[in-house]
């Protein structure tokens, strides 16, 4: 090629072995590099598969309303506690499907409902939501149709208005 110099290849020679070597070169330097590196990896290298196409789906996060008395989105709203609303999710990972659902409320009574789409779930599920220090824990109920039942623990008879959950849950969906 024009405006390209000739690169010399050096060689030298082993004192004791007599085998000559090239202890500085440039690629430029090496006849048929290319085809030996190429030749060399598709020897030496077994056969990748074509990867396939990875199933993911997300629907992302989806308020949900509460029935009064509850209310919604009450708790660690201020920006420096970033918290989060009540809303729920499905991701479906390689056909896993996982179901996030959030909770943020308060003044919750006793067999107070909040009703999901019907087709969420496919399992009842059952489990129970932090709450404030002052509180014990709170029993909460999805029926297979949507439905939500909350349950304070019986024994906690002094809930107020400004007693609250707050919590994420995930189960697999399938």
């Amino acid at each position: 090629m024009a405006n390209e110099e000739e690169i010399p290849i050096v060689w030298t020679r082993n004192q004791r072995t007599g085998e000559y070597r090239f202890p500085k070169t440039h690629v430029d330097g090496v006849v048929g590099i290319d085809d030996y590196v190429e030749n060399a990896v598709k020897d030496n290298m077994p056969d990748i598969p074509d990867i396939p196409e990875i199933e993911f789906n997300d629907t992302g996060w989806i308020e949900y309303d509460v029935n009064a008395p509850m209310q919604k989105n009450t708790q660690f709203m201020t920006s420096d506690y970033n918290g989060f609303v009540c809303a729920y999710r499905i991701i479906n990972l390689l056909g896993v499907e996982t179901f996030y659902i959030r909770f943020n409320m308060r003044n919750i009574t006793s067999g107070a409902v909040v009703n999901l789409p019907s087709d969420l779930i496919l399992n009842a599920q059952s489990f129970t939501l932090r709450t404030g220090t002052a509180r014990l824990p709170v029993q909460v109920s999805i029926k297979a149709n949507g439905t939500m039942t909350f349950y304070p623990n019986g024994s906690d008879s002094g809930w107020s208005t400004a007693d609250y959950v707050y919590q994420e849950i995930s189960f697999l969906n399938n």
